[in-house]
């Protein structure tokens, strides 16, 4: 006891001859260290330059660092790390597949409540949430899905804007017709074959599925692909097959960008997220979303959830990473990320502007509009064969064959039957 009590009072001896300036910088000098994974390692300047500055000034006590992987790698690689509990505190999610496999596994923490989740719809949350509508990642980036035109040549024959369906498919007839440029370019490849689904069906298709409507009927096994309103969507994408490149097949996703680029192509169906390469400085481009079905239809506007950000569940930093998630919700960020990454957009419904006058366009686009998001990538993705590989296997065949839309839609219709039980046939 008489140790103890001289131990004692030596130490608050001790501690009044401490200046309580020092006492406080040595609290103050504690710093948590965030790591960020990501698949984009594109944007890692971005990160180093522009928002992890923004971040520290405001929170001194914390360290971000942003350490991405290669996006080829990026899910094996963040898979493995989740079961030797050696992945980042917080992880990209990427919508769908991937995030809905790692809620499963529980290697995400639930962000019910989370402040910040309220600037956010319930569809913009659905990408990142169990079955149950439990979100585990804060919505951050989307994208969207359109045409590119090149002003010049609209304007060296005589064309405008085309506002339905009708009228899209009536200037791509001009244009072939003046023989000069091609009139319409999209990516054949089978090897870029994702691009006639979410650059081409998911693009026409809302305005005769009615947007998230259709895909919860088909989810629920009300509607089938077979119906009139989906098969009319198949149509209305294989009605560009006499617009595009005499050689589509063998088109890549990068040959189709160059094609435009070049001015060899009036028009291109391309995303958001390409604007920098499609309308650099100085070029006099344009964007328009897809045509209306018929006059007077609203129109829809896809927005395609591109990436949010969940907290690993064995993170030891789980309030400090939370807070973070948050600060990914707020105007500040989502000003700041739309910025400097041109063509993808804050989820949040938080208003912003963008510098870049082309992606402001693009953002200009769900104004008024009915926002819609994918369908069939959520349950009907799940089996085997997934709706996502054996629709973008059709659409290539579709659109270089001379099958048509209904047989299709036949096909898929068929492949659903053969594993999902809400449309198997009774």
């Amino acid at each position: 006891m008489k140790i103890r009590s001289k131990s004692l009072v030596f130490a608050l001896s001790v501690s009044l001859l401490v200046p309580a300036s020092l006492i406080t910088t040595s609290a103050m000098a504690a710093t948590t260290t965030l790591t960020i994974d990501s698949w984009r390692t594109d944007d890692a300047k971005i990160w180093k330059d522009v928002l992890i500055p923004i971040y520290e000034k405001a929170n001194p006590n914390v360290k971000l660092v942003f350490a991405p992987t290669p996006s080829n790698e990026y899910d094996s690689a963040l898979s493995l790390r989740m079961k030797s509990k050696t992945a980042a505190d917080v992880v990209m999610c990427r919508p769908y597949g991937l995030t809905k496999a790692l809620i499963k596994d529980k290697h995400l923490t639930p962000i019910t409540g989370l402040p910040g989740l309220q600037n956010f719809t319930k569809q913009s949350q659905q990408s990142w949430a169990d079955a149950k509508g439990v979100p585990y990642c804060m919505p951050v980036a989307s994208v969207g899905a359109g045409f590119y035109y090149n002003k010049n040549i609209f304007k060296e024959l005589n064309l405008t804007v085309p506002k339905t369906q009708k009228e899209f498919i009536a200037v791509l007839k001009k244009i072939k017709k003046n023989g000069k440029y091609t009139p319409l370019v999209a990516t054949g490849l089978s090897a870029d074959s994702w691009a006639l689904d979410q650059l081409g069906l998911q693009l026409v298709g809302p305005y005769y599925w009615k947007g998230d409507a259709g895909g919860v009927a088909l989810d629920n096994g009300t509607r089938k692909v077979t119906d009139p309103e989906y098969v009319a969507a198949f149509e209305a994408l294989a009605s560009w097959k006499p617009y595009l490149p005499k050689a589509f097949s063998s088109v890549s996703y990068s040959d189709a960008e160059q094609l435009f680029i070049l001015g060899r192509a009036a028009v291109a169906v391309d995303g958001s997220w390409s604007v920098k390469e499609m309308a650099p400085p100085g070029s006099n481009v344009g964007v328009f979303g897809a045509p209306v079905a018929k006059a007077g239809d609203k129109p829809y506007v896809q927005v395609l959830a591109d990436f949010g950000f969940g907290i690993n569940s064995a993170s030891p930093h789980q309030v400090e990473a939370k807070k973070l998630l948050t600060w990914f919700s707020t105007k500040e960020f989502g000003q700041a990320l739309a910025n400097n990454l041109p063509g993808f957009f804050p989820l949040s419904k938080e208003k912003i502007s963008i510098d870049n006058k082309t992606a402001q366009a693009w953002l200009n686009l769900r104004d008024g509009a009915i926002v819609t998001a994918p369908i069939g990538m959520d349950k009907m993705n799940t089996g085997t064969p997934n709706w996502f590989s054996v629709t973008t296997n059709l659409l290539n065949v579709m659109m270089t064959t001379k099958m048509t839309g209904k047989q299709a839609a036949a096909e898929l219709q068929k492949s659903l039957e053969s594993w999902y039980p809400p449309q198997k046939k009774k």
